[in-house]
């Protein structure tokens, strides 16, 4: 087996030139692009986003339930995802612990209160 060692250069040379030029057009895209989430998408995209149907995007739109623009006289609907996002994290549950915190919580400020209205007399505390 014989190297042509100047053909070998010549080639590692071409594929040195060839990333450098892949890694240039993708910094320029990266800069020249608008975030996916700030870009405008439409109601395919966003029942993939959700996970829903088309059909139930259009419902929730008629509802009023779903962050959307409609400019006037287009007709069309588009939407962002960063709003979508924002929309998904706003409606977070609380868990059954969350729950039951928030309760106790609510409970003993109650028992305090009624304490307190007990100790007072013709709305004056007990010297």
């Amino acid at each position: 087996m014989i190297l042509d060692v100047q053909k070998l250069q010549n080639e590692v040379s071409e594929t040195r030139q060839l990333v450098q030029t892949l890694h240039d057009r993708i910094d320029q895209l990266a800069r020249s692009s608008t975030p996916n989430e700030e870009r405008p998408v439409r109601v395919k995209e966003v029942a993939a986003f959700l996970n829903k149907t088309e059909a139930t995007v259009y419902g929730l739109v008629y509802e009023k339930k779903i962050p959307h623009h409609k400019p006037d006289g287009t007709g069309n609907l588009y939407f962002f995802l960063s709003e979508l996002s924002e929309w998904v994290k706003n409606g977070r549950k609380s868990t059954s612990e969350e729950l039951d915190e928030q309760a106790r919580i609510q409970i003993a400020s109650r028992i305090d209160r009624r304490k307190q209205s007990k100790e007072r007399v013709g709305g004056r505390k007990l010297a």
